[in-house]
């Protein structure tokens, strides 16, 4: 049975992959949707993703995104997770330190 995963867990799972692996690295900075939908084995629709990388003299910080007064946030939302646009990935022991048994993910080979 696969588990969705929470947009943080894939932005945690990415960001992993992309400090251990050089060519990953790469290949999302030049096709950030492209390279998480081969690797997560879905489609993310109308989604738009950007990948910036960090220097030794240049830090981003992400602000998350603040919905309307009204509307759930992102956390509120990943509570009551469900339908159509829910992340359906699985994710390997190998690919999590050993941490995930029975969940896979593809780690991309470039």
């Amino acid at each position: 049975m696969s588990q969705a995963m929470t947009r943080g867990e894939v932005q945690d799972l990415v960001g992993k992959f992309a400090a251990e692996n050089p060519k990953y690295r790469d290949a999302l900075l030049k096709d950030p949707k492209g390279t998480i939908e081969k690797q997560l084995n879905t489609k993310l629709g109308g989604t738009k993703v950007v990948a910036v990388a960090d220097t030794a003299d240049t830090v981003h910080v992400v602000i998350p995104y603040a919905a309307p007064e009204g509307e759930l946030s992102d956390a509120d939302l990943e509570k009551v997770a469900g339908g159509k646009q829910d992340i359906q990935a699985e994710c390997t022991a190998l690919a999590l330190g050993g941490a995930a048994a029975g969940n896979t993910v593809t780690q991309i080979n470039l």
